[in-house]
């Protein structure tokens, strides 16, 4: 992870926080602005198609469950990280402000790093409700478009020739093989996301308090 101070050992200003990795603003901004609204019109529109049409898929009931599911996790996604978009500032933004109080000017400054520190760890923990269940939406709409690809079904007989039969099978199978391919990449980012926040919160309780 990046360092959270902008300030070197021998630097006595003000601590100024940053975001971790220094890529993640970025990152952030293209999964609640770009990724997330595509992703639930996506579903919304998938969810429809089912309501209007439930006889031409074969289980209708469990894909519109697992698609209401996708879309209220892409919601809080999208809620979280709008509300939290505030709370990510740099030092520059925060000094650009000019003055908001009547403290001397380096005194100010530190009152500003102060709360900027602050509010880097709100966004900071905000982000992490944002990551899940942006990551487990990802994975109920893939568990979705795999029920969606099932041959339907009709009186307990299906309703599609053999050879269509066998492509919407083969789609079924891919889709859940790609799925379990994707929940395992998320598995694989959290175990190591939680290895460095043990490891940087062990390199911070072993270091003395100035």
């Amino acid at each position: 992870m990046a360092d959270q101070s902008d300030e070197s050992p021998d630097d006595p200003g003000p601590r100024w926080a940053s975001p971790g990795e220094f890529g993640e603003p970025a990152a952030t901004d293209a999964r609640t602005g770009v990724a997330t609204p595509l992703l639930a019109g996506f579903s919304i529109a998938l969810l429809a198609g089912i309501t209007q049409s439930p006889t031409s898929f074969r289980w209708p009931g469990p894909a519109i469950f697992v698609l209401v599911l996708t879309v209220g996790l892409f919601v809080i996604s999208l809620q979280v990280g709008f509300r939290s978009r505030g709370k990510l500032y740099s030092r520059d933004d925060a000094l650009s402000w000019g003055r908001i109080n009547d403290l001397p000017a380096d005194e100010a400054e530190a009152f500003k790093a102060k709360v900027q520190r602050h509010h880097i760890e709100v966004w900071r923990q905000a982000q992490r409700t944002v990551r899940l269940s942006y990551n487990a939406g990802i994975s109920t709409l893939g568990i979705a478009v795999s029920l969606v690809a099932a041959p339907p079904t009709a009186n307990g007989t299906t309703t599609v020739p053999m050879a269509e039969q066998s492509w919407r099978w083969l789609a079924f199978a891919m889709g859940l093989l790609l799925t379990g391919l994707e929940i395992g990449w998320i598995a694989r980012d959290e175990v190591i996301y939680r290895r460095l926040l043990r490891t940087a919160t062990g390199r911070a309780l072993r270091e003395p308090t100035p």
